[in-house]
């Protein structure tokens, strides 16, 4: 599995509030890629959250063994993407389709190998300064739930017991005949999202967690490791969003923003 991860900060707020626009991305760069998408976008706004930073647009493609998701943070004047696939992908385009779309101030990117052992050369995560962390389960001989039923029970009911938010109910779906089929299930939260790809001709499982709030790590990977049983292989947590706090905009950067023509009207000039 190839896992492509993508943090921009400064981004045009107008765009990442633009529905349209995340579905035109969505549906085009896989293909663009060469990639195989297997569902059209999902594409779901998210603007009554109980916490206003969360607010924006969250959506994804599952693609034939993997997904590409995008979630906006209109507010924060930020957004994150992911692209886990199967097989080898140009990550330097997919870079230039990303940066077209969604011109940047701050980027920060990543691409892995998910593979037995595999690590990403990111700093630990940081509470003061991070957007959150992401946490990245690989299992072999996998046990957990494995039907479209099964998964669909098990993440209609875990956002609430890992004290996230959801905001819509789970997206499965069934892909592929014989040793190539992958049953493949996500779940958005305010907080990002939650996936998982079995593929029972190998017995493997690929789950991840994205989140913009801080959870307790232990209690989460403890709960995964309970529900999705098998042998972990690769247990990884990263910091999404590094130095966050530090290139985020803020309400009273934006009101500044929006105030600079009081300035030069009606003839005023700065002083000499």
């Amino acid at each position: 599995m190839h896992h492509f991860l993508f943090d921009a900060y400064g981004s045009y707020r107008s765009r990442l509030d633009d529905i349209a626009l995340v579905h035109e991305f969505l549906e085009e760069i896989p293909l663009k890629l060469g990639l195989r998408t297997v569902m059209p976008p999902f594409v779901l706004p998210y603007y009554n959250g109980i916490i206003p930073e969360d607010c924006g647009i969250s959506a994804f493609v599952f693609l034939d063994g993997g997904h590409f998701t995008i979630h906006t943070f209109s507010y924060r004047g930020v957004f994150f993407c992911d692209l886990l696939y199967l097989r080898p992908f140009d990550t330097k385009k997919l870079r230039g389709f990303i940066e077209e779309a969604f011109p940047s101030e701050k980027e920060f990117h990543d691409f892995v190998e998910r593979k037995k052992g595999f690590r990403l050369d990111r700093p630990a995560v940081d509470r003061r300064k991070d957007f959150g962390p992401h946490l990245i389960l690989d299992f072999e001989d996998y046990r957990g739930p494995s039907t479209l039923d099964a998964l669909f029970a098990y993440f209609d009911t875990l956002p609430y017991t890992l004290d996230m938010t959801p905001i819509m109910r789970p997206y499965g779906l069934r892909n592929g005949k014989g040793a190539g089929e992958v049953v493949s299930i996500l779940t958005m939260i305010a907080e990002s999202h939650i996936s998982l790809h079995y593929f029972p001709g190998e017995g493997k499982a690929y789950f991840d967690i994205f989140s913009c709030s801080f959870f307790d790590t232990r209690k989460v990977d403890t709960e995964l490791r309970r529900g999705l049983k098998g042998r972990v292989v690769s247990d990884v947590l990263v910091s999404r969003g590094s130095k966050y706090k530090d290139f985020r905009e803020g309400r009273r950067e934006k009101v500044r923003y929006s105030r600079q023509w009081l300035k030069h009207a009606h003839g005023r000039r700065p002083k000499a």
